[in-house]
C-alpha cells in the first residue's frame, strides 16, 4: 500500500514535470493503472457467497424453473426434485412435491421392494422431511424395504453384484439418519453392520472404493475406483453412522469421547451414563470406537490433500454428496464457516455450467443433475441439521453439551444447571412437560409476561419450538411472541409450519406483535394448508424486505 500512495503521488506530479520527463512519469501511471486493476479483480473474486446472496439465488430460482417444465418418471427422480423445491421452502402443495408424494404411493402399492437402492433412499428422505407424522405408514413400508435390501456384509447395492456399493450405500446411510429424526429409526444391529462394512472397505490412502472389496477383517486392502466422489459418500456414511451410535459426538471433532471428564463429579458420571442409555446413542456396541475416529481421519486427510470441485462424472451428484459429508463433519469438529472455500468453488463450477435454460447436463440426466445442484446451492443438509439438532443434538441420539460442569439428567434430557429466573422455572416445566402447571398456562396465556431473556434462555425457547411435545412447542412459541424481538421471527415462521394447528396461530399471533401489524396477512383460525403457506410466503417477503441479510428461513 505503501508503494501505490507513493506512485500516487509521482502520478500527481506529472502535471507539473518538464515535458522531457513526462514518459516516464506516464509509465508510473500504466503500472499503477494495472495495479489498481489487478486489485479490483483480485477483490471481485475473494468475495465470497452464501445460500442467500443474489448471484446464488439466481441459480438456484432458474434451477427450479427449469424443473417446473422438466419431465422425469423414476421415483427417486421425482423425489429428489420435490425435495429440492422442499429445502427451497416450497409450499408441500407444490405441484412437484406432490407429484412426489403420489408416486411415492404408486410404487409402495405396487410393492416397495422392487425399487432400486437410490429411490428407496430418496423416497424416505423426502417423505422424512415433507411430513414424517403425516406420511408415517408410507415411511414404514420404504424403511422396511430398506432394511431387507441390506447385505449380509452390511452394506448396499446392486442385486446382481455380491460386492456393496459406497454409492448406494450412501443413501441408506442418510435415509436411516432421516428415520431416526423422525423417531423410527433402524435396528442397531443394522446399523453397526453398515458401519463396519465402511470401515473393511475403505483404501489404506484413506478413500473408498465404488464396489467396495471387503477383505473380512480390518486390515484394509487396495480399493477400485476410488476418487473425491467415493470418499465423500464413504466419509460422509462414516460420520453419519457413527454420530447415530453415539461414537461421534457433536462439537468433539473426531476424538473418541466414550466418558465424561475426569473432574466431573461422580454424580454427573452416573447422569452420563444413565442417558447414554436413553438418550444419546443407539446403543450399539458392536463398533470399535478406535477404528471409527481412524477412518475419519484417514479420510480428512485425504480429501485435504486432494479436493477440488469439478469432476467430469457426475459432477453434480457429487457436489451434493460433498455438501452432505462438509455439513455432517462442521457438525461434529463445531466448526461451520459462514463461507466456507469448498462451497465458493461448488459456486463457481456451477456458475459456469448452468445453461440457459437453467439446467444443468450430466449422464444422470438434466432434472435429476439440476436437482442435485439446487440442494448443493441451498445447503440442503446444513438445513436439516439445524432444523434437528438445535446445538448439535440429534433427535434420536443426542449430543453431550460441550461444558460438562454442570450438566443435569432431567426429563429425559442433559441439561445445563443454571441459577434459578422466573422464565428458568418455565422453561424447567416445558422441559419436563409438567402436565398440570402447562396445563394451567395453556388456559391463561396472559401469565407469560416476561419481556426479556438471555441469550441462552431465548436459545433453549427456539429449540423447543423444532423439538419437543405440542403443548412445550405452543408455550414456547408464545413466549417468544412476547418478547416483540426480530430475530426471533425465522423461529415463528419455522412454527407456522407446525402439524398442530394451535401452534401455527400462535405463530400467527406472535409475528403479529413482531411486526406491529395486528391484522397482518389474515389467516383465520380454522385456515386449510394453502391459506397457511400463502400467508407464510408473505411473512417471509415482509421479514426479507426489512431484513435482506436473514439467515435461512423454512
Amino acid at each position: 500500500m505503501v508503494g501505490y500512495l507513493r506512485d500516487l503521488y509521482r502520478w500527481r506530479s506529472w502535471f507539473h514535470a518538464p515535458r522531457r520527463q513526462r514518459p516516464q512519469a506516464l509509465l508510473l501511471w500504466q503500472s499503477l493503472g494495472a495495479l489498481t486493476l489487478v486489485f479490483l479483480l483480485a477483490s471481485e473474486s475473494a468475495l465470497a457467497v452464501t445460500p442467500e446472496t443474489p448471484e446464488v439465488r439466481k441459480l438456484i430460482e432458474s434451477g427450479l424453473k427449469y424443473l417446473e417444465q422438466s419431465s422425469e418418471g423414476r421415483l427417486g427422480g421425482q423425489c429428489l426434485i420435490g425435495l429440492a423445491f422442499l429445502k427451497d421452502g416450497a409450499s408441500p402443495d407444490h405441484p412437484l412435491i406432490q407429484r412426489a408424494v403420489e408416486k411415492c404411493k404408486t410404487v409402495a402399492a405396487q410393492n416397495a421392494s422392487n425399487t432400486d437402492v437410490y429411490s428407496n433412499g430418496l423416497a424416505i428422505i423426502f417423505l422424512v422431511e415433507l411430513d414424517a407424522r403425516k406420511h408415517r405408514e408410507l415411511i414404514s413400508s420404504y424403511a422396511g424395504a430398506m432394511a431387507h435390501r441390506q447385505k449380509k456384509h452390511g452394506g448396499w447395492g446392486y442385486e446382481k453384484f455380491r460386492t456393496g456399493d459406497t454409492s448406494q450405500t450412501q443413501y441408506a446411510a442418510l435415509s436411516y439418519w432421516e428415520l431416526m429424526r423422525a423417531g423410527a429409526p433402524p435396528s442397531v444391529e443394522s446399523v453397526e453392520r453398515c458401519l463396519n462394512w465402511l470401515l473393511r472397505t475403505q483404501d489404506p490412502s484413506g478413500t473408498w472404493g465404488y464396489q467396495g472389496q471387503d477383505p473380512g477383517d480390518y486390515k484394509l486392502v487396495e480399493q477400485r475406483k476410488t476418487g473425491q466422489s467415493m470418499l465423500a459418500a464413504g466419509l460422509g456414511s462414516t460420520m453419519i453412522l457413527g454420530n447415530m451410535l453415539g461414537i461421534l459426538k457433536p462439537g468433539r471433532g473426531v476424538e473418541v469421547t466414550d466418558s465424561p471428564p475426569e473432574e466431573a463429579p461422580p454424580g454427573l458420571q452416573v447422569a452420563n451414563q444413565a442417558a447414554k442409555k436413553k438418550v444419546i446413542t443407539l446403543s450399539g456396541n458392536g463398533v470399535e470406537a478406535q477404528r471409527v475416529t481412524e477412518a475419519v481421519q484417514r479420510g480428512q486427510q485425504w480429501i485435504q490433500q486432494n479436493f477440488r470441485a469439478k469432476l467430469d462424472s457426475y459432477p453434480y451428484y457429487y457436489l451434493y454428496s460433498t455438501e452432505r459429508y462438509k455439513s455432517f463433519e462442521e457438525l461434529l469438529t463445531g466448526d461451520a464457516p459462514e463461507e466456507p472455500d469448498w462451497y465458493q468453488q461448488g459456486y463457481e463450477v456451477l456458475r459456469s455450467t448452468q445453461r440457459e435454460d437453467g439446467s444443468w447436463h450430466s449422464s444422470a440426466g438434466e432434472p435429476c443433475a439440476t436437482a442435485f445442484a439446487v440442494l448443493f446451492l441451498v445447503r440442503s443438509t446444513q438445513k436439516s441439521i439445524r432444523a434437528s439438532l438445535g446445538q448439535g443434538t440429534l433427535v434420536g441420539g443426542r449430543g453431550l453439551p460441550s461444558d460438562l460442569s454442570n450438566v443435569q439428567l432431567r426429563g429425559g434430557r442433559l441439561v445445563v444447571a443454571q441459577k434459578k429466573t422466573e422464565i428458568d422455572e418455565l422453561l424447567g416445566m416445558l422441559e419436563e412437560s409438567s402436565g398440570d402447571e402447562i396445563e394451567a398456562l395453556l388456559d391463561n396465556p396472559q401469565a407469560i409476561s416476561f419481556t426479556s431473556v438471555g441469550p441462552e434462555q431465548a436459545r433453549r425457547l427456539q429449540q423447543m419450538v423444532r423439538s419437543s411435545s405440542a403443548e412445550s412447542r405452543l408455550l414456547a412459541v408464545r413466549t417468544l411472541g412476547r418478547l416483540r424481538d426480530l430475530d426471533h421471527v425465522p423461529t415463528l415462521l419455522y412454527a407456522m409450519t407446525d402439524p398442530d394447528n394451535r401452534v401455527v396461530r400462535a405463530a400467527r399471533d406472535a409475528l403479529r406483535l413482531v411486526s406491529r401489524q395486528f391484522g397482518g396477512f389474515s389467516l383465520e383460525d380454522n385456515f386449510t394448508d394453502r391459506q397457511r403457506y400463502d400467508a407464510l410466503e408473505n411473512w417471509k417477503q415482509w421479514y426479507r424486505k426489512i431484513r435482506p441479510d436473514a439467515p435461512l428461513l423454512p
